[in-house]
């Protein structure tokens, strides 16, 4: 049989194995190859602990410990992805439970951009072009200005505004400030949204963030100056309103890795 040592050197070889995850981005529509793209000019060094896959089934998605859902219109997201059970697997993997293939999922970390943003917050109002305005607080908005495409998929306690900047301005590129009280205790998140060059696309913003969730970058608004988030996390799930894979700058494909892909327990099933 094998000696002592190849027994231990078997052992110690596991962790390394395990320690490797899959991180996945969804590619239904939107930005994916851009996503992927940006996630591959991080240093060598990180890019050895994970594995970059395009998710385009349930059976991709369980095989992910972490999911990158992109930019592009989120009603086409949810149009396309409501063809079979796929959203309410997306939901179970995001926020963990069953699914109704009665699998049970573990909650894992995911990041939305723009429409993924959209996604992923637990409430969602229209805007009325440029501003858009909140209806009472978190979680009390009025049924009219709700979002009239079905439930979302969630997991952020936030309320987004889809459309904040207005038709009128399309798009545009401004750097956003990381200087929020909540983001004191995350200086690398701080550091990872600290000016960066934000390009906003029919962008939401965001207008009310619940318990356990912190700001990481606001921006002004360029025609009303009216203040707001475009950034936001908690644990496990991080939201940008901006498309941070269309600029030549990868600080918060770090972060996402380093924070948020690499700290978590779940690993897919494989």
């Amino acid at each position: 049989g094998p000696s002592t040592a190849q027994t231990a050197r078997a052992i110690l070889q596991q962790p390394l194995i395990a320690m490797s995850k899959t991180l996945g981005i969804l590619a239904l529509q939107g930005a994916f190859e851009e996503h992927e793209a940006s996630f591959r000019h991080l240093p060598e060094e990180l890019l050895k602990s994970i594995t970059i896959t395009q998710v385009r089934t349930v059976q991709e998605l369980d095989k992910c410990d972490a999911l990158v859902i992109p930019g592009g219109e989120s009603t086409t997201i949810k149009i396309i992805a409501g063809t079979d059970n796929f959203m309410d697997i997306l939901r179970a993997y995001i926020h963990g439970g069953k699914g109704s293939d009665g699998v049970e999922r573990p909650p894992r970390p995911a990041w939305g951009t723009c429409a993924g943003c959209i996604l992923l917050s637990d409430n969602v109002t229209n805007g009325a072009g440029g501003g858009g305005g909140l209806v009472g607080k978190f979680g009390q908005e009025s049924a009219t200005k709700r979002c009239k495409y079905g439930e979302q998929v969630g997991g952020l306690a936030i309320s987004t505004c889809r459309n904040f900047f207005g038709r009128q301005i399309e798009s545009f590129e401004a750097p956003v400030t990381s200087e929020d009280p909540s983001s004191v205790a995350d200086p690398a998140g701080r550091k990872a949204f600290s000016e960066f060059p934000a390009v906003f696309i029919r962008a939401p913003a965001i207008l009310e963030v619940g318990a356990g969730v912190r700001v990481l970058a606001r921006m002004k608004h360029p025609s009303t100056n009216e203040d707001a988030a475009v950034a936001a996390a908690s644990d496990r799930v991080l939201v940008t309103c901006f498309h941070p894979e269309l600029v030549q700058d990868y600080r918060i494909h770090q972060y996402f890795v380093e924070h948020f892909v690499l700290k978590s327990t779940s690993n897919g099933q494989n």
